[in-house]
């Protein structure tokens, strides 16, 4: 009996000790072949484009302007389709800023039942803590050594810009305005996930070569960028994982000196949001 309420103890102490908050980021991962070796082999770590998302409403918003009488309608000339306003700025506003960056999704929670389900394949894969400062490595800065803010993702209601309200009075819109409109915020329905955002010029990539095409377009490449185990606290181990991944992981954990640790599912607890704790 009291090993029993030692253990639920300790339950109870893990969790409060999850809900008091991180100052490190977590990265969940698939136990996908190409993502294990290219974590643990190659040393590289993917930045997304927007595209390759998985919400297909996500960097989509709603336009809005000034006057929305005409701004949504198309026009037919002798035959030939003229896009809408709307059209117009969705492409040429918004796709051609988003489609040459890459993104590093991050959060703050270790212990998302959900996150875990379905970012690191039903339990499967496995979570990489990185240090708060992580972003103040050489590799993860710019090719000038410029430093990439992590930033919090805004959870609204309403998923939508104005483009006009941008403009300044130059009549220009600046880029880190249009930049924190588009890459960090999302609808509301995601506010589970507490996502945090790296996001880097794709021209950051040693063998990136833009399009030559002088319109918008849609980049499914694959870009994994190299990075340095220096920046990493970590391994979280998913509570499911085969044991060929566990074996292979714990063993470049001890030969890399990087803390290695095993979650478990308390399939009789429920967690702070309600789910069965994983800690």
């Amino acid at each position: 009996m009291n090993n029993t309420i030692d253990i639920e103890q300790e339950i109870t102490q893990q969790q409060e000790h999850f809900a008091r908050g991180f100052d490190s980021y977590f990265k969940y991962f698939s136990d996908q072949e190409e993502v294990i070796e290219g974590i643990f082999k190659s040393h590289k770590i993917r930045f997304t484009q927007p595209r390759a998302f998985n919400d297909p409403l996500e960097f989509s918003p709603t336009i809005h302007f000034h006057d929305n009488t005409n701004s949504y309608r198309a026009y037919n000339l002798n035959g030939s389709i003229f896009p809408s306003v709307e059209s117009f700025f969705r492409v040429q506003v918004i796709e051609s800023q988003i489609n040459s960056y890459g993104i590093l999704s991050l959060t703050k929670l270790l212990d998302s039942f959900d996150m875990w389900s379905q970012y690191a394949n039903g339990h499967r894969g496995f979570v990489i803590e990185f240090k708060n400062d992580f972003n103040n490595h050489p590799l993860m800065k710019s090719q000038g050594g410029d430093l990439y803010p992590v930033k919090k993702v805004d959870y609204v209601e309403d998923y939508s810009i104005n483009l006009e309200s941008l403009v300044d009075t130059d009549g220009n819109i600046l880029k880190e305005d249009i930049h924190s409109e588009l890459f960090f915020k999302k609808t509301s329905r995601w506010n589970y996930e507490h996502e945090y955002r790296m996001v880097r010029p794709l021209t950051d990539y040693p063998d990136y070569k833009p399009p030559e095409m002088p319109y918008a377009y849609t980049d499914t490449n694959l870009y994994l960028f190299p990075f340095d185990w220096t920046i990493v606290s970590s391994i979280i181990l998913g509570a499911n994982m085969s044991i060929e991944n566990r074996n292979q992981i714990v063993r470049f954990c001890e030969e890399h000196n990087i803390q290695c640790s095993q979650a478990h599912i308390i399939r009789n607890h429920k967690d702070r949001f309600g789910k069965p704790s994983t800690i």
